[in-house]
């Protein structure tokens, strides 16, 4: 039994999770969520908690393909120490979890968390598989990995989104598609072995990575509008601060400090904008 749970544990893949729980968290942040009631906070972040779960798990379900062929990544259901028929129900089991709790805060913020689930499954499942499908796969990441996480906990505690919201959201949507992007560069050669059709695989490796860095340089222009509408004076610390990552990233084109400096500047330009905000 000890084994089992300890099987079932590994398929959350929470070492995965910190990216993505960082984006439910600068929601809650900027929207002060800690200012409510203990109860709700406490529902808030179950919710997150289990849809990250379940993204995960499911994700890992569908995956067995691919990940015969990744030597670094331990998928138990291509060891066989969970049968798919089991992932799949502890997966989904997850997810319902999640749905159910997020109707305490009403039925708009569980049709909201319902589409987020949808995406994520059907993400990874057939027969849409939007990760096999050429550029769907950056979209609808970009969207339940991306803005959804975002746009969660602005309205369980905000109740609406107005136009700075969505304008961070898009910022976050466009971070996800690159992250989206940088995984499949990194998954290239299993993705090609496994048959998988991404983006990248049809694009081909050297055009891709020309696309990621292009969008790793125009990824400051999503940012430039929210510091503005702001304040002038985090606008011109934002502007000062991008022109040195700029610089960095040029002087450190095509190796892989690159992407160091990229995920850097993003947490630095994502903490920066937390201050302005609070």
């Amino acid at each position: 039994m000890e084994i089992n749970l300890k099987s079932y544990f590994k398929l959350l893949r929470l070492k995965d999770w910190r990216g993505y729980f960082l984006m439910a968290l600068f929601g809650f942040l900027i929207l002060k969520g800690f200012l409510f009631s203990l109860r709700e906070i406490i529902i808030f972040w179950i919710i997150v908690l289990l849809l990250l779960a379940f993204g995960f798990s499911v994700n890992d379900c569908f995956d067995t393909k691919e990940d015969k062929y990744h030597p670094e990544k331990e998928n138990l259901l291509v060891g066989k120490k969970i049968s798919f028929p089991k992932g799949l129900a502890f997966s989904i089991l997850l997810g319902i979890l999640g749905l159910s709790l997020s109707a305490v805060f009403g039925l708009r913020i569980f049709l909201f968390c319902l589409v987020a689930v949808l995406l994520g499954f059907f993400y990874s499942a057939p027969p849409l598989r939007f990760k096999s499908r050429p550029f769907l796969d950056l979209f609808s990441h970009g969207l339940f990995a991306g803005a959804l996480i975002f746009f969660l906990p602005i309205l369980i505690f905000n109740k609406k989104l107005n136009f700075l919201h969505y304008l961070i959201g898009f910022s976050i949507f466009y971070l996800s598609v690159m992250a989206e992007l940088r995984n499949h560069l990194e998954d290239y050669e299993i993705d090609k072995k496994a048959g998988l059709k991404t983006t990248v695989s049809v694009l081909g490796y050297e055009i891709s990575k020309g696309l990621l860095d292009c969008l790793a340089v125009f990824f400051p222009l999503t940012l430039f509008p929210v510091f503005f509408s702001i304040s002038l004076k985090y606008f011109f610390l934002f502007l000062i601060f991008t022109l040195i990552f700029l610089f960095l990233l040029r002087k450190n084109y095509k190796t892989l400090k690159n992407y160091k400096i990229m995920d850097a500047y993003i947490v630095l330009s994502f903490g920066l904008l937390l201050a302005a905000m609070m």
